[in-house]
């Protein structure tokens, strides 16, 4: 082999093993080399067990990227323990309205109005075979956003998983004194079981239940009695509120006759007083019966006085009698 052959072996040695070393890069890292997705932090209170590296991360069912990296920082000062999650949001998943990927800087603004909107990262179970859990971003309006990473703007806040809201709700709940208080009562009920007293009170429960059922149909009778009584009492009513301003009417005339008569009477006395002497017996019956007369006529008018005012006192009565 002369020296320009070995010189074109190497040369060839040398650009295959620089060509498997690029591809080597890039295929460890995941093709991500010359991308520009964007890697958000996660920091869950409960336990992240089920989620794994790789596993996606969702917007309303729709993939964004997947978790990267799942560590844990424990805090010499506090002892205080954080499982930081990061995920990476592919550039590719968001597109803009226009057509077209936006930018790096364009991404992470729209990102981080869309957590001061609401959205928030949450643990979903994504198979109940597997137990495996992804990540979930949608949007939570009204829940706080707490922020625990230097960096605000490359972090989206958290809130509990479902499963993790009713572990805590359980872990709150006095449970051995709620199994307590079921074995007190399940005793007590075995007690009533074996002394009939259980049986004695149904039974005394569904003669109640008779009785305030004969109740009922009685008062559903009541009502129809009542209901005809009224009808009858509306039916009177009509009838005197049709009648009345005629009786009221020939009454009247009644009362402006007899105060024409009174008026002859006390003519017809005044001439008889010219003829009879003043003290004769005569004299002063008549002079009697002119006052009852007049006495008379005057009652008659403050009656058809009241009448016209209060024509519903021929129903009642005059107040204050008994």
């Amino acid at each position: 082999m002369n020296l320009q052959a070995y010189k074109t072996t190497v040369g060839a040695f040398v650009l295959g093993g620089l060509a498997l070393l690029a591809l080597g890069i890039i295929v460890l890292g995941g093709g991500r080399l010359f991308n520009s997705d964007i890697e958000y932090v996660l920091y869950f209170d409960g336990s992240v067990s089920g989620l794994s590296i790789g596993a996606p991360v969702v917007f309303r069912g729709v993939p964004l990227g997947s978790v990267t990296r799942i560590s844990l920082v424990a805090n010499a000062r506090d002892s205080n323990v954080t499982i930081p999650v990061l995920i990476r949001i592919d550039e590719k998943s968001i597109v803009r309205a226009n057509g077209g990927n936006p930018s790096e800087a364009l991404q992470q603004e729209i990102i981080r109005r869309m957590v001061q909107r609401g959205l928030r990262a949450q643990l979903q179970l994504q198979s109940l075979i597997t137990g495996q859990y992804r990540v979930v971003l949608d949007f939570h309006p009204g829940t706080p956003a707490n922020f625990r990473s230097s960096t605000p703007d490359r972090e989206i806040p958290t809130i509990p998983s479902p499963i993790d809201t009713i572990q805590r709700t359980l872990a709150r709940l006095p449970l051995e004194q709620m199994v307590h208080s079921l074995g007190t009562i399940l005793e007590s009920v075995s007690k009533a079981l074996g002394d009939g007293k259980l049986e004695r009170g149904l039974a005394a429960f569904d003669e109640t239940f008779e009785a305030a059922r004969d109740i009922l149909l009685n008062a559903a009778e009541m009502r129809d009695t009542a209901d005809s009584v009224l009808q009858r009492i509306d039916s009177a009513a009509a009838a005197v509120q049709t009648e009345l301003p005629g009786t009221l009417a020939s009454f009247r005339t009644a009362m402006q006759n007899m105060g024409l008569a009174a008026e002859q009477l006390r003519l017809a006395t005044a001439s008889a007083q010219n003829v009879l002497r003043r003290d004769s017996p005569t004299m002063n019956d008549v002079r009697r019966l002119l006052k009852e007369s007049i006495a008379t006529a005057r009652s008659l008018r403050e009656l058809a006085t009241m009448l016209e005012r209060n024509p519903e006192a021929l129903l009642r009565g005059k107040k204050g009698t008994r």
